[in-house]
């Protein structure tokens, strides 16, 4: 297993970007170079501490690989802890960033046709993957479809418009605000499946050309058009999604009444060691390893990055929510471990297996 490491960066500039969101860039040190040598589209990781307990937040990478810094875009969220600790901040502080990590990048090595669909913050892999390929594949083309509220709303907008200026032949934009009117009729409204189609049949959109498929957004977005492009014949491997909104808790009591007793034993394999404590099924995995002074990888916490993902190796246990792993992974017994519940009196879990 490849624990998760944190590194001491330096903020080289903080610069608001809409009313409601922030552009970060961190100092590469030299040091540190290849081990931030990361592809478009992967995500950091952000160790901090508010209010006596220590946070971890991931935020995709908006900047090109290759360069002396880093950057994120961080939408602001009302009471967001995040948010919080960077009025604390000011430029040349230190902040705890790991590792690049996701598979949210593009696998073709010369796609000819790449369709990027994003919803508000949703853009900030986008603008690394849209910048990194059309200043490395020439002859690559690329449609963006992205929705937001409002125009003020738009993150990273002049950095588009200037991309659009720059790549005229091979950069295609359009975007759709629900809560703002616009000249043309179907861009307003939220992205849907009867916009894509619109633009489908005026060719506009050729869904038998697309190289690979990035969908960026909410999870009801997401789901939508993912099924949509399914159903219209393009490869489920042709199609990357990542979400940005943590969905509904998702009631699992129906499975779970199997579970009679108040605690189940828990057997850990980590960095080949086996470590053991007690949790109930409303317990944090998380934070209940922690107490019991185990180290365990997670970042998210939200059941997105699978940073945290392990193997039950015995005993039943389930997921509050999974938003990241593939059934695949899930029918050879991978689970995220940051939403586990046990189902049985002993679970064995393997962090150690890739």
């Amino acid at each position: 297993m490849n624990k998760q490491a944190f590194h001491n960066l330096r903020i080289r500039s903080i610069e608001k970007d809409t009313i409601g969101s922030t552009r970060i860039q961190f100092t590469l040190p030299k040091l540190l170079i290849n081990q931030f040598n990361f592809k478009p589209g992967q995500y950091i990781s952000i160790k901090f501490d508010m209010k006596k307990k220590t946070h971890v937040r991931t935020y995709s990478i908006s900047s090109e690989p290759n360069k002396d810094f880093i950057e994120i875009g961080v939408k602001h969220i009302k009471n967001g802890m995040f948010a919080e600790f960077l009025k604390t901040k000011s430029l040349e502080d230190i902040v705890q960033v790991s590792n690049p990590e996701g598979n949210f990048v593009v696998s073709n090595k010369q796609p000819s046709s790449l369709l990027l669909i994003a919803a508000g913050s949703g853009i900030t892999p986008m603008m690394s993957i849209l910048k990194s390929i059309l200043k490395k594949n020439t002859k690559t083309k690329v449609t963006l479809l992205y929705s937001n509220k409002t125009y003020a709303d738009m993150m990273y907008k002049d950095e588009i418009q200037d991309l659009k200026d720059k790549y005229l032949d091979r950069l295609l934009v359009f975007n759709f605000f629900s809560r703002e009117i616009q000249s043309t009729d179907f861009l307003n409204g939220r992205l849907s499946e009867e916009k894509i189609a619109f633009l489908s049949e005026r060719s506009l959109i050729d869904i038998h050309k697309i190289d690979q498929c990035f969908i960026c957004g909410p999870i009801e977005m997401t789901k939508s058009l993912r099924s949509y492009f399914k159903g219209k014949g393009l490869p489920d491997t042709k199609i990357k999604t990542e979400l940005f909104y943590v969905a509904e808790k998702t009631s699992t009591k129906s499975k779970a009444s199997k579970l009679e007793m108040n605690e189940s034993k828990i057997e850990v394999l980590i960095d080949g060691s086996k470590k053991s404590f007690f949790m109930n099924k409303n317990d944090d995995f998380i934070e209940k390893a922690t107490m019991y002074g185990i180290s365990v990888p997670y970042s998210c916490k939200n059941g997105m990055c699978a940073t945290c993902r392990c193997k039950v190796n015995s005993g039943e246990a389930i997921m509050r929510k999974n938003f990241s792993l593939e059934e695949w992974e899930i029918k050879k017994g991978f689970v995220l471990s940051c939403q586990l519940e046990p189902i049985d009196k002993e679970i064995s879990l393997d962090f150690d297996i890739i």
